[in-house]
């Protein structure tokens, strides 16, 4: 499978609602995942946790999508551009523009970085 295979079906399953399944088949124990505002959650169990306090707090998930994967093989790269738009249990909508950046070893990323819209 190549690195553009796997990032297209880690982020189908996160479309179809599967984020903690694709994070337990796709990230490395010791992924470093560095959001946009360049805070970090280190290792898959604080990934897992981060993700869970994540989806305790939505009430629906209004839209979303992937616009493009681009891979660069040789160098175990591969770059998603999303969109999501949540609504959270407490009334607030967020619309999320966003660029993962995410670094290979072998099967399993091991840095992901976010890049948002502003």
């Amino acid at each position: 499978m190549t690195y553009y295979q796997r990032a297209k079906d880690l982020f189908k399953m996160i479309e179809e609602g599967k984020l903690l399944e694709a994070l337990d088949k796709y990230y490395h124990e010791d992924v470093i995942i560095i959001a946009d505002d360049g805070s970090e959650r280190n290792g898959k169990y604080q990934a897992q946790e981060y993700d869970k306090k994540l989806l305790r707090e939505i009430e629906e998930v209004i839209g979303g999508g992937v616009r493009t994967i681009a891979a660069n093989e040789e160098g175990r790269i591969t770059m998603v551009e999303f969109w999501i738009e949540l609504k959270f249990k407490n009334g607030n909508k967020k619309k999320i523009e966003e660029v993962a950046i995410q670094h290979w070893e072998d099967e399993f990323v091991i840095r992901e970085n976010f890049y948002s819209k502003k």
